[in-house]
């Protein structure tokens, strides 16, 4: 065999594929179905928790249109699953053990549970005002039961990111007497993940609602989730309150801060529920503590909240009014006068869930979304997933979880590309699925490992005892493929000659030989374990130094890569 001298001298090196040493802790599932408990129904939208026997949620997920929440990657162990959604009893499970490798389906039924409000009398002196609602005081505490799901439900909305929103934003100034002067109007282009955020509870607890930051103000709203966190209960009190001529037909839970902080800028206001859904409505609040010359309700808020047909909720207009402060000098005198208002705020135009149907205006597309794991059942962040025939791609979140969105009716070809393994030269074949308008198509896909790939590839091909050797042809220095490089690959046996068999004979060599493809990829389908294999390759008619190697008598399939130097 001849070795040229060529600028196009190949070396060749081996590596096997990280992928292939580690052998990744089985991952267990639990699939939690709600069911409505007098019509077998699916419950969309209700909120199921994985908790812990000491009491310590582990996961909440809001359900699917199936009344499905998935609880992947979970340790393996001791768990009870629970759920609550609004006029429903909350439903819980026994005490279920979880082991290695395990998918657990569970099915909770949730029995309806109205609360009374009709012909309650409620007034402004319905009783004290009380921290902690859920603690004392039964009607109290139901009414806050009811609040607490949906405004739960309204911030694992926006944790999931079931929605995307086209919101058009305002900016008005008013007099002094709320009238308007001007108003300057811009509509956010593209989807937002979540239209309303708030600053973290702690931030507001500790620095106030309302900052100055040299001369500007800037104020911040409660969200769902400030709501109904910890810091928020402990330092605000609720009471009930009725709605009465101005909120007709309405009850309202009431808060105002315990006074324990009056250092700092807070909030009270009033969640205000319908009677007789006891559905939630909206959330008007003022600012408190703003100084000696605002007045309480000078500075006010908003903030409304929507059912969806789906069952989840969302925030669909929410706004701030803020007051112009002038400070006049009078003498020795420092005075600070209103002199007009800001009021700045937004309202949602469209509502996009992960369908691709927009909850105002009709179905027009569909989707396809989904988990990625791996072949142990572990969840695989940052696969990339799209569909053969268009650039359009997304990438799996944290949770392996994907969504495919505003695709036309029609077949596709759902492809999954882990960059580690296409390095490799490996991509496991696309998955087809039909999309139909309004409709999100659910796809659990089990990334193979690179060795099934290999096995799938030579299937027809494969032999009893021998295995698969493949590999990528790549320049050392730039990472590229290499595509028409010709690999070879041999290896010997001894042959019996002669009347007396097996004490005389010969040598044999067997050659394979393979080109690599548009990827740089190449492979040998039936390669003998145990034998002393040479491996070379051959670029414009010029062969590399030969290389030695010998297959392990267990593993089934062999990665390796073969870099070229360029001088």
């Amino acid at each position: 065999m001849k070795t040229g001298s060529s600028r196009w001298a190949l070396r060749m090196t081996v590596a096997v594929a990280a992928a292939m040493a580690a052998s990744p802790v089985q991952a267990q599932t639990v699939m939690v179905q709600v069911l409505g408990a007098d019509t077998s129904e699916p419950l969309i939208g209700a909120i199921a928790h994985l908790v812990l026997p000491t009491g310590r949620v582990v996961a909440s997920r809001l359900t699917d249109r199936n009344g499905r929440a998935l609880f992947p990657s979970l340790e393996a162990g001791q768990y009870v699953a629970r759920a609550e959604m609004i006029g429903h009893a909350t439903g819980e499970s026994d005490v279920f053990g979880v082991v290695e490798g395990a998918s657990v389906p569970l099915i909770l039924r949730l029995q309806s549970r109205a609360i009374e409000l009709e012909g309650v009398e409620v007034t402004a002196a319905a009783g004290p005002c009380r921290t902690r609602p859920g603690r004392e005081g039964r009607l109290l505490a139901d009414v806050w039961g009811e609040v607490a799901k949906a405004l739960g439900a309204a911030s694992m909305a926006d944790e999931q990111g079931l929605y995307r929103y086209a919101i058009l934003m305002y900016e008005r100034e008013l007099d002094e007497d709320r009238a308007l002067v001007s108003e300057e109007r811009s509509r956010r282009t593209g989807y937002m993940r979540t239209p309303f955020e708030s600053r973290p509870v702690e931030d507001l607890t500790i620095n106030g609602f309302v900052r100055r930051d040299v001369s500007e103000w800037t104020y911040h709203a409660p969200d769902a989730q400030v709501l109904i966190s910890d810091g928020f209960l402990d330092t605000h009190c609720f009471r009930l309150v009725d709605g009465g001529r101005e909120a007709p037909g309405l009850v309202g839970l009431a808060f105002e801060p315990t006074g324990e902080k009056d250092d700092i800028t807070d909030i009270s206001g009033t969640l205000w529920l319908d009677r007789e859904s006891v559905e939630l409505r909206w959330l008007e609040f003022t600012y408190e503590n703003l100084g000696q010359d605002v007045r309480s309700g000078d500075a006010t808020g908003r903030v409304e909240f929507q059912r969806t047909p789906e069952g989840t909720w969302i925030v669909p207009e929410w706004w701030i009014r803020m007051p112009l402060v002038e400070i006049q000098v009078g003498g020795i005198e420092r005075r600070r006068r209103i002199t007009g208002f800001r009021q700045t705020g937004g309202r949602v135009l469209e509502i996009i869930e992960a369908g691709g149907r927009d909850l105002g205006r009709g179905v027009s597309t569909g989707a396809v979304e989904g988990l990625v794991v791996d072949s142990m059942g572990l969840p695989m962040p940052g696969v990339r997933v799209g569909y053969v025939g268009s650039n359009q791609q997304v990438f799996t979140d944290t949770e392996g979880r994907f969504n495919l969105v505003g695709l036309a009716e029609g077949t596709y070809r759902i492809r999954f590309v882990d960059a580690q393994v296409e390095s490799l030269g490996l991509t496991p074949p696309p998955v087809t699925r039909e999309v139909a308008p309004g409709v999100s198509s659910y796809l659990e896909f089990h990334m193979p490992s690179p060795g099934d790939m290999l096995a799938d590839m030579c299937r027809v091909e494969a032999e009893p005892g021998k295995s698969v050797l493949a590999g990528i042809v790549r320049e050392q220095a730039t990472e590229r493929t290499v595509s028409g490089a010709v690999v070879r690959l041999r290896w010997s046996r001894f042959e019996a000659t002669g009347a007396t068999a097996g004490l005389v004979g010969r040598e044999a060599y067997t050659i394979q030989e393979t080109t690599s493809d548009a990827n740089g990829f190449y492979r040998f389908c039936a390669v003998p374990r145990q034998e002393e294999l040479t491996l070379w390759s051959v670029l414009g008619g010029v062969e590399s130094a030969p290389q030695t190697l010998a297959l392990s008598g267990r593993e089934e399939s062999h990665l390796h890569v073969i870099r070229r130097r360029v001088p």
